[in-house]
């Protein structure tokens, strides 16, 4: 296996991270990586829990200014609080429902590509250091162009040693490449047996 060393800076704590990186695939940077992590990270969520703070959040306030409000006139800022609460439940609702939209067209998603693998590696930064396999799908827009995205999934770290192929099978929708995910199903030829 092949080890790169990273410094990373956290306020005035400098660290080192081991970062595992498959040695049969061209390693790409390490702040690909972890926008690739992170990417990987928030696309297994579904947005379930997001949706319930922002609603639990829009509620609260809704509540608080029905009920509370007219004791409260009185208290200079008493607004303020509320209208912060009710911009986060606002966010908290808009990007837990991007995310459950997301998965609700993933599960639609047919079409079957196969992508180049740029990277394979675990992800020291993140609890739990889940592996993760990037890839680059290559797709013939409706217009004729040519258009690539890079993209990445979360394997289990045992994978990551074992991963052989170059490629790997994409499930996508066409008419938009971003939302894509591995074809699980379709791996076994990828990975090396024990």
């Amino acid at each position: 296996m092949d080890y790169n060393r990273c410094i990373v800076t956290n306020l005035h704590t400098h660290y080192t991270i081991m970062i595992l990186s498959h040695p049969h695939h061209s390693t790409i940077s390490r702040q690909e990586q972890f926008r690739l992590a992170k990417q990987a990270l928030s696309r297994r969520d579904r947005g379930y829990g997001l949706i319930a703070t922002g609603l639990g959040l829009v509620l609260s306030v809704i509540i608080e200014l029905i009920w509370l409000q007219p004791l409260l006139k009185h208290i200079p800022a008493s607004l303020a609080i509320p209208m912060i609460a009710l911009v986060i439940g606002g966010r908290c609702l808009i990007v837990g429902w991007q995310r459950y939209t997301f998965h609700r067209r993933l599960q639609t998603a047919t079409t079957i590509a196969h992508a180049t693998i740029i990277d394979c590696w675990i992800e020291s930064a993140f609890d739990g250091e889940p592996g993760v396999i990037a890839w680059e799908l290559t797709v013939t827009r409706p217009d004729g162009r040519q258009m690539s995205l890079r993209q990445a999934d979360l394997i289990d770290p045992a994978l990551v040693a074992r991963w052989q192929a170059s490629t790997a099978p994409v499930r996508y929708l066409p008419d938009n490449p971003a939302i894509s995910t591995l074809a699980i199903d379709l791996l076994a030829e990828s990975i090396r047996p024990l």
